[in-house]
């Protein structure tokens, strides 16, 4: 099994749902909450909400969780 140890910081991310069920609001619909992670550090870098209408992010949505790694320092 691979362990936070072995990588350095910004040699690896995770992307995870955090949400196992929808996170419902009136106006918008229902989103699910996507986090990118760190391995090394296991620092959060972003999170992103997603309608829960997309089978997967769109390539929007993945570019802004991708940018808000470049807006953090750890």
């Amino acid at each position: 099994m691979l362990e936070p140890s072995q990588y350095q910081v910004n040699e690896a991310w995770i992307a995870c749902k955090l949400n196992d069920a929808p996170i419902s609001t009136e106006a918008d619909g229902d989103f699910n909450a996507l986090a990118l992670m760190d391995v090394a550090s296991c620092y959060l870098l972003g999170t992103e909400f997603v309608p829960t209408s997309s089978a997967d992010p769109s390539e929007l949505e993945s570019k802004r969780l991708i940018r808000s790694r470049h807006s953090q320092r750890h």
